[in-house]
């Protein structure tokens, strides 16, 4: 089985997305405004173009505006991925090695940058509701310039809460995150974006 390889594309993307989109659309301002931080557990599942089950995954996340995040692989890799507003860190424990880079060289061609702003975001990509399933609401974002990397984004709440994304890549492959145990605005402890390198560690970039 191959380790989680939509790092950091698709899960910047992802974290940028829940303060983007609430329930009805014509609460994007108020929502984008309300939100703070939040917390969640996920299950990451990769299939390809014929919809067969590629790798699957699972861990947690945090995430806090504008630009703090962490996110860790739990099962079946360790990995720790951490934004602290200056560096982004990529810590592998079962190669034992550290990358660290300047945050905005990472995030520099990333959806997040486009995401992380209400406004950038109606100009950059088409939102549409898709309508309920399964008690969900549906939205879908489509990207108005051909080299945004991916065919487009599905989002499903329920309930106020970011349940389901997924988002379909350039080769028809598709990665669905499901969300739970979402956290909206609550307290998170002073350490959360922070990362201290373990001793021996190897650490490229710095």
């Amino acid at each position: 089985m191959k380790k989680p390889a939509l790092f950091p594309s698709f899960i910047l993307l992802s974290f940028c997305l829940v303060w983007m989109l609430p329930t009805q659309a014509s609460s994007l301002d108020d929502f984008f405004a309300d939100t703070r931080n939040f917390s969640a557990r996920f299950t990451q599942t990769q299939f390809d173009a014929d919809q067969k089950l590629m790798q699957k995954s699972s861990g947690n996340i945090q995430v806090q505006r504008p630009d703090r995040f962490r996110l860790q692989y739990l099962k079946p890799y360790k990995q720790l991925y951490v934004a602290d507003g200056a560096k982004f860190w990529s810590y592998d424990e079962d190669l034992e090695q550290i990358i660290v880079k300047p945050q905005t060289e990472v995030l520099a061609n990333s959806p997040a940058m486009i995401l992380s702003n209400v406004k950038i975001l109606r100009d950059h990509y088409q939102v549409s509701h898709q309508g309920q399933e399964q008690g969900m609401d549906w939205y879908k974002l489509t990207p108005l310039q051909g080299d945004a990397g991916f065919e487009s984004v599905f989002l499903a709440f329920k309930n106020n809460n970011l349940k389901i994304m997924e988002l379909l890549d350039s080769f028809g492959q598709t990665t669905r995150l499901e969300f739970v145990d979402m956290k909206i605005n609550t307290r998170l402890a002073s350490d959360t974006f922070s990362f201290t390198p373990p001793e021996g560690v190897d650490i490229i970039g710095q």
